[in-house]
């Protein structure tokens, strides 16, 4: 992994058969699950990931082809992300035994305190539904922890720009650091506990940030929370403890009520590939995005990210836009449990 991270940033690419492959190197972290002897698996209707990968020439992959001193900004951020991920990847060893499966309040405190203190943003709990699982994939545990980073307004601001697509390299690797730090607590007070991977994982984390009541899916299919907008990454951490304090109720909906009058995102989306109201898939979720029209642009212009960085709630922030909001009575309402 570090090897092909080097290809990509210092060479360029490498080879044809080197250059830059996010699938491939989430694939690679997958592999872990061959440990386990049972994983919890996906429902029959669940939908593979998303692919990354848009098979576009190294000279139209923007983070093949950065120059010398962008080179030396990315490395700090990449290499530890890589790092990191790794050493979430070795905890799916197989070889964990939990000793505990309830959590008392003294100790969930300590892991918020913690989690808090590496610069989570916001932490809640789910039981993952099997619709939530992708498709060949599956998770050692049926419940998770789900937290978010922010991302800093200035540089998101800027998309598509280097400057946005180092700030959202910077947040994966937080996340990634946090993932493990976690983890590893929770290991040692005898629960399972399993990170997310942080560039994309087993299960749809947005899908997971709604469910637990972080905040709502937007049009553009990313989580709007207080606080951030849609300014954060997010990520999860599966385990075994059973008496989480989970939310049943959502109190954010009224967001796709303000989507629905907004648009921003979708007028505001250089290759049109955001619908101008999501569309059912067939098997009861919503898409956002027209996968394919997103991807090569994304690939082509630093991670895009111009959704993100219009969006008002990332702008003006949560609050602002619910204290102006009068409401939409004819807005329609869904759910939206959709990849981005």
């Amino acid at each position: 992994m570090f090897k092909q991270m080097f290809n990509m940033i210092i060479r360029g690419g490498g080879s044809e058969q080197n250059a830059p492959s996010l699938d491939r190197l989430l694939e690679g972290m997958d592999k872990h699950l061959e440990n386990f002897d049972t994983l919890i698996q996906p429902a029959p209707e669940s939908k593979p990931r998303t692919p990354f990968d848009a098979h576009l020439p190294k000279e139209q992959m923007s983070l093949a082809n950065l120059n010398p001193r962008q080179k030396l900004r990315v490395i700090p951020k990449a290499l530890p992300l890589i790092f990191n991920m790794q050493r979430a990847a070795r905890m799916y060893d197989g070889k964990f035994r939990a000793a505990r499966s309830e959590v008392t309040p003294d100790v969930l405190a300590q892991l918020e305190a913690l989690a808090f203190k590496a610069g989570v943003k916001d932490i809640k709990y789910v039981k993952v539904p099997r619709n939530a699982i992708f498709q060949g994939k599956g998770i050692p545990c049926e419940y998770a922890i789900v937290y978010t980073v922010e991302m800093d307004k200035a540089p998101i601001s800027t998309s598509p720009s280097f400057e946005s697509q180092l700030e959202v390299m910077r947040g994966y690797k937080n996340m990634a650091v946090i993932g493990t730090k976690l983890a590893r607590f929770l290991q040692h007070q005898g629960f399972a506990a399993y990170p997310g991977t942080a560039l994309g994982g087993l299960t749809d984390y947005v899908h997971l940030g709604e469910l637990a009541g972080l905040g709502a899916i937007g049009y553009h299919g990313l989580l709007i929370t207080p606080g951030q907008g849609a300014r954060l990454r997010i990520n999860t951490i599966y385990t075994n403890i059973s008496n989480l304090p989970i939310t049943t109720t959502n109190e954010h909906g009224w967001v796709r009520d303000f989507c629905a009058m907004c648009r921003k995102c979708v007028r505001s989306c250089p290759v049109d590939a955001i619908y101008d109201q999501p569309q059912p898939r067939g098997d009861g979720g919503m898409q956002c995005i027209e996968h394919r029209t997103c991807r090569e642009y994304f690939t082509q212009h630093y991670g895009c990210a111009v959704c993100l960085a219009v969006c008002p709630f990332s702008q003006v922030g949560y609050d602002a836009v619910k204290t102006r909001f009068k409401g939409n009575l004819t807005a329609p309402k869904f759910q939206i449990p959709t990849t981005t």
